[in-house]
């Protein structure tokens, strides 16, 4: 009898512990998911990273409309929970979120004359390029005496010692539109989709003060960084991304440094394709191989003449239109070159290589690629035609792309999976950069 009344006993605590157990996770549940916020993806593919930057890995994708859970969020970077409770990252600026804002980024100041970039926190890793006193840098954090900045759109590492932070972001350079000149030209800002933001300040954290429709033009103001200010029809002030709008083409936005050689300038080089998307296909291989291979071999026939150069991609991985075009814009690259490699309906309808761009203010670095195409190139060369291609018409920057072949073509397709001919493009690239540079 004594036992059964310790055995009852023991049940009930059991039970009872039980219950608390159940109770108190489920309210640490709720406490974790009131901190946590949806977000919806709103590019058509957005690459989920292993860290938040571009040079991190790709571990998976979302698809546009998918909602994932945020965790926490860095440099523009959202942490976040799929579906399948996998834990990434993925860039704020490819998604639609109204629950969470990007914090601004600490902003650092070289203060050693000459300081190596490197790729790892440690002093063995390889040097990316070097900075001088007074540079700004955006600093991402630090870890054990290393700083982790942006450089050039990469993820890159400087001694703590040799850089000093500031209070603020980057400060912004003003270009405003001297409104007392009447004769001078009145520049226009129009909108590319309809539901484009009109912010009260230049951040994506700033309220809007209206929402606009697509072809709605306002009066150009000033430029702010990667934001035009503009005047709306009731007088009022707002500012609106430049890589959702276009600016009438009379007037630069804003002014850059003047690169007067190529071994000072930033080249991004797109590889189109990649991953689960082939591209063009030819008897033995796929477009997205060929036009890698070309990537790399341009990117090092630059990189010998000092050009500091960036891949879209540098192996066999899916990057979204939406990314390669961010990374343009946000490297503040020079140029921008888009390698293809083309395909027709029917085999042997066409032959050679076709040089395009979208906005008329690349017409004079077309020409000058197209004419180098005609003269040294090993297939024929079909000129500059205007083409209507993502990459190159969400580009801020001066962007082109390039139709090495036709895969569907037996002559180009035995010529442009040869090294002679890949190297032939590299060295007709790198020739007219170099012309392109010169004052």
């Amino acid at each position: 009898m004594e036992n059964k009344l310790i055995l009852k006993k023991q049940k009930k605590f059991v039970t009872l512990f039980i219950i608390a157990l159940f109770i108190g996770l489920t309210a640490f549940a709720t406490v974790v998911l009131a901190n946590q916020g949806t977000i919806k993806v709103d590019a058509s593919v957005v690459n989920v990273r292993t860290g938040p930057g571009l040079s991190y890995d790709i571990m998976t994708q979302v698809t546009g409309g998918e909602k994932v859970t945020m965790l926490t969020e860095e440099n523009e970077w959202y942490k976040v929970r799929l579906s399948n409770d996998q834990i990434g990252w993925i860039a704020s600026w490819l998604i639609e979120n109204t629950e969470v804002s990007a914090a601004t980024n600490k902003i650092g100041v070289v203060t050693g004359e000459e300081v190596n970039i490197r790729s790892e926190s440690n002093a063995d890793s390889d040097i990316l390029g070097k900075v001088t006193k007074g540079t700004e840098l955006t600093v991402l954090f630090q870890q054990e005496g290393w700083t982790q900045v942006q450089y050039y759109g990469q993820v890159a590492w400087i001694s703590s010692e040799l850089i000093k932070m500031t209070e603020s972001a980057t400060e912004t350079t003003t270009v405003a539109v001297a409104e007392e000149e009447d004769s001078a030209p009145i520049q226009t800002v129009t909108t590319r989709s309809s539901g484009t933001n009109i912010r009260n300040s230049p951040s994506i954290e700033s309220g809007v003060v209206t929402t606009a429709e697509k072809g709605e033009s306002f009066t150009y103001l000033s430029t702010e960084g990667d934001w035009y200010q503009v005047k709306l029809p009731d007088g009022q002030k707002g500012y609106v991304a430049n890589w959702v709008v276009d600016l009438s083409a009379d007037q630069t936005p804003a002014p850059t440094a003047s690169v007067t050689s190529l071994a000072e300038a930033t080249i991004v080089i797109d590889a189109g394709h990649g991953g689960n998307d082939p591209g063009a296909l030819a008897n033995t291989f796929y477009e997205k191989e060929v036009t890698l291979d070309t990537a790399k071999l341009v990117a090092n026939r630059l990189r010998d003449a000092g050009a500091n150069v960036i891949l879209t991609r540098s192996d066999d991985t899916f990057v979204s239109l939406d990314e390669r075009a961010v990374i343009s814009n946000k490297s503040n690259a020079d140029v921008f070159i888009s390698l293809h490699y083309d395909s027709t309906e029917h085999a042997n309808e066409i032959s050679g290589t076709t040089t395009y761009y979208y906005h008329d203010r690349d017409i004079p670095l077309a020409e000058i690629v197209s004419g180098n195409f005609q003269e040294k190139g090993l297939l024929p060369n079909n000129d500059v035609r205007f083409g209507d291609f993502y990459v190159t018409r969400e580009n801020t920057q001066p962007a082109l792309l390039i139709e090495l072949g036709y895969l569907n073509n037996d002559l180009d397709q035995l010529t442009v999976n040869t090294s002679n001919y890949q190297t032939t493009v590299a060295e007709i690239i790198y020739q007219s950069l170099n012309q392109y540079f010169i004052p």
